[in-house]
């Protein structure tokens, strides 16, 4: 982001009148950037949708969403909740659209993942380390980590040994320390990453033991303490990251688990089940 404010900053005065005006605001106000429509953000400045779109283009970028993702990307990475919340300058009339607004950033979000030809190729990889390994511990700070317990459910319910380590536990460091090389951790970490996650996650790797890592981008800090990563888009134009993208990427993983163990799981779920009916946990 750095590089492209830089970038406006040195070609500014070789704008036309009116682009100049949308890289004095853009320079300005970045912060503001990912929470503004294109409408909005040339009302604010007061020139049309069109100047906008010309001087995404001066710029190298085909669309105003590809400008604007590098504005998301860092604001979600760096900024508090209540920075992205009070810079956040939706107004009433927008509001009717957000079921729209929210539809096309998921539906985005969960393309861009579940297309992703790395996601694709390490999906394999990760279902023989989990048919390996001796348990399988999932992991995720704040957010995440009921991510990660979620998707510690649904891989016990196929049968697999499987324990949740919630990061925000006096004991987390305790019972990290007790997994062995024969493990494998999966770590979800996603912006504002947790350090606690990122330096438990170093320290296992350091020790030899099998890695996994579900983030956003290959800059999270933890990028360089796993053997096998899935990227997951978490774009979004509001003051919190859409993991619409991570719920569709732990589905996908599950399935394909079942699928490949399926017999297995199938003598689990039957057993599971009767005791679930025994104890009444349902209503009828």
């Amino acid at each position: 982001m750095q590089e492209l404010l830089d970038q406006i900053r040195k070609e500014q005065e070789f704008f036309p009148a009116a682009q100049k005006q949308v890289a004095a605001y853009v320079v300005e106000n970045y912060y503001q950037i990912p929470f503004l429509s294109i409408s909005t953000l040339a009302k604010n400045i007061g020139v049309s949708d069109s100047t906008i779109i010309k001087f995404c283009n001066q710029l190298g970028f085909d669309k105003f969403a590809e400008f604007k993702r590098v504005f998301s990307d860092f604001v979600h990475s760096e900024l508090t909740i209540y920075d992205k919340f009070s810079q956040s300058t939706q107004k009433e009339e927008e509001k009717d659209s957000i079921f729209a607004q929210v539809l096309d950033e998921d539906s985005k979000n969960i393309q861009t993942t579940l297309s992703d030809p790395l996601n694709q190729e390490n999906l394999p990889k990760l279902l023989t380390r989990m048919e390996q390994a001796k348990a399988i511990y999932i992991t995720g700070g704040r957010s995440s980590a009921i991510l990660a317990e979620y998707f510690a459910s649904m891989l016990r319910y196929l049968g697999l040994k499987v324990y949740e380590l919630g990061g925000g536990d006096g004991d987390y460091l305790d019972r990290v320390s007790m997994i062995e090389p024969e493990d494998l951790v999966i770590a979800l970490c996603f912006p504002r990453y947790t350090a606690l996650v990122v330096e438990a996650l170093r320290d296992l790797h350091e020790c030899g033991v099998g890695t996994v890592l579900i983030t956003d981008t290959g800059l999270s800090p933890a990028y360089p303490y796993a053997e096998l990563v899935f990227h997951c888009s978490v774009s979004s134009n509001a003051y919190v990251p859409s993991y619409s993208s991570c719920l569709s990427l732990i589905s996908t993983i599950c399935r394909a688990v079942g699928s490949s163990r399926k017999e297995q799981a199938l003598q689990h779920i039957e057993k599971l089940e009767n005791r679930l009916m025994e104890y009444n946990i349902f209503e009828d």
